[in-house]
């Protein structure tokens, strides 16, 4: 018999080592979304960023990630890969159905999610792979532009 003490904890969240790519992955286990924690980890990898960037980052993931859990079939990771102009992010799931942008209405509390990510990313889509999808969407870096207004 398994102790509880040693059993793996399902909810828990592991990170892998980053690729050759510099990508940073977070796996995804358990059956409910700790979206504080993705949120944490996603600040914790973007740290050196502008703290506007960490935060548009930030809400990206969370609906990726939220999306990913109520429509698709258990995620598997999110992947972050940064540039030294664009930040990609990519939240991989089980089901072949990939996402598409719904009404918004002042009525309804939910459904936004997708129009937020399509607003603050540059661009956005998804790829079926061999067993699942994986969504993406790009945020272009804003501190990378010129902070000071040229004077004559």
């Amino acid at each position: 018999m398994i102790d509880g003490a040693d059993a793996p904890d399902p909810a828990r969240r592991r990170t892998r080592p980053a690729e050759p790519t510099d990508a940073e992955v977070l796996e995804l286990i358990g059956d409910v979304p700790r979206l504080a924690e993705v949120r944490r980890w996603t600040g914790d990898v973007l740290s050196d960023l502008a703290d506007d960037e960490i935060t548009d980052a930030k809400l990206v993931v969370s609906e990726l990630v939220t999306n990913a859990y109520e429509h698709g079939q258990h995620p598997l990771h999110v992947r972050l890969r940064r540039t030294r102009n664009l930040i990609r992010v990519e939240v991989a799931d089980l089901s072949p159905r990939v996402p598409v942008i719904g009404r918004s209405s002042v009525r309804v509390t939910r459904g936004r999610g997708l129009l937020l990510v399509d607003r603050l990313c540059r661009r956005w889509g998804a790829v079926r792979n061999a067993v699942g999808k994986t969504v993406w969407a790009v945020l272009a870096r804003r501190s990378e532009r010129p902070s000071a207004v040229p004077t004559d």
